[in-house]
């Protein structure tokens, strides 16, 4: 009985463990370009920048880059509500109210979308994948 125990102690550990899994305090690792894939094309379409300790994200638009809007890191707790399911996975994400781009391991899913690149942005009209150049 004290081995099934211990083994059933050992197993709750592990899953504690995994469970807690959130963001990862690697943001910087998100700062770069990102292209959208538009009718069988790649077109390059935000930026995320490091401006001091904060971070910045622009949209390009007719081939100008927008002002920056500044982003912050995501908590787990935040994208679950924005995916509207409980996250179990680690993560890297920049956002604010309106949309955050994230990095995920690659083949992850919510409902019907698949991440095949490991990055996307969400938005309120939901996931789309990002190609990082």
């Amino acid at each position: 009985m004290k081995s099934f125990v211990r083994r059933c102690a050992v197993l709750f550990a592990f899953i504690a463990v995994f469970s807690i899994a959130g963001c990862k305090d690697n943001t910087d690792t998100l700062v770069g370009t990102y292209s959208v894939e538009d009718h069988g094309q790649l077109k390059e379409y935000y930026r995320i920048q490091k401006i001091g300790e904060k971070f910045y994200l622009s949209d390009k638009d007719s081939g100008q880059w927008s002002s920056s809007v500044e982003v912050k890191p995501v908590t787990k707790e935040e994208l679950a509500h924005v995916l509207r399911e409980p996250v179990w996975i680690e993560f890297v994400g920049l956002g604010n109210d309106n949309l955050g781009v994230f990095q995920v391991p690659k083949g992850w899913r919510s409902g019907a979308f698949v991440c095949k690149t490991g990055y996307l942005i969400a938005t309120v009209l939901g996931p789309r994948e990002l190609h990082k150049n």
